[in-house]
């Protein structure tokens, strides 16, 4: 599924080209089938990751992971 579900809130990742993708939240419509309506959170045409974007959201995390650490100076 392209939808992220934290169970909190939904999210889609936006292809913003280059190797680039943004987290968008989302709204979501009907359910059917393997579809959704998304009713709020992104444009017609709007081009959406609908394969490995756990891979991708998790490299996210991670990286934000990473710099708060060094950023920390690496203390816990």
């Amino acid at each position: 599924s392209a939808v992220l579900d934290t169970g909190a809130r939904q999210s889609v990742l936006v292809d913003k080209g280059q190797g680039r993708f943004e987290p968008r939240e989302v709204k979501l419509g009907h359910r059917g089938g393997d579809y959704v309506e998304v009713s709020e959170g992104l444009a017609e045409g709007d081009p959406v990751v609908v394969s490995a974007n756990f891979l991708i959201d998790a490299e996210s995390n991670l990286k934000a992971a990473l710099k708060g650490f060094s950023e920390a100076g690496g203390q816990p």
